[in-house]
């Protein structure tokens, strides 16, 4: 993670991908090849995502088609929940995420009244429920910034 955000802030392929992702065109009249730029940052994403499924399949001895599904909603809850553009944000939502999911599991049902409400079968509602309530509260996340909007 350190390295991702050492790369990103200060390399300078990571300052033209934080340029191309604010704009376009702007980065585009600056010299940048943001076609490049794009690429790059996609093929980052997908070594990240086969390290992921690589590591995911080891743990649990198999790989199908659809076993990325799920993981891949909480990738984008936990990138909301901190803030969408802040890779420190991603990785403070994947935590808080990881953190609400073992406590759904261990002391929601040791609570007197909900005890149908805990263990593992509901772990993912009790995160969605929490990126509902954080949109609510804070909709740009927990260390997202507030953008005025473009005419």
């Amino acid at each position: 993670m350190l390295a991702l955000g050492l790369f990103v802030s200060k390399s300078r392929a990571g300052r033209a991908m934080q340029a191309t992702a604010q704009d376009p065109d702007t980065a585009k009249l600056m010299g940048i090849n943001t076609d490049r730029i794009i690429v790059m940052a996609f093929a980052i994403g997908g070594a990240f995502a086969a390290v992921a499924a690589l590591s995911h399949g080891l743990k649990y001895g198999q790989i199908n088609f659809e076993m990325g599904f799920i993981a891949g909603l909480k990738a984008f809850t936990a990138a909301v929940l901190g803030g969408i553009g802040n890779i420190y944000g991603a990785m403070l939502g994947g935590v808080v995420l990881g953190i609400v999911e073992a406590l759904a599991i261990k002391y929601i049902q040791d609570i007197p009244g909900m005890d149908q409400l805990g263990g593992g079968a509901w772990k993912d509602v009790w995160a969605f429920t929490l990126l509902i309530v954080v949109l609510l509260v804070r909709p740009q996340g927990l260390l997202g910034e507030r953008v005025a909007d473009r005419a």
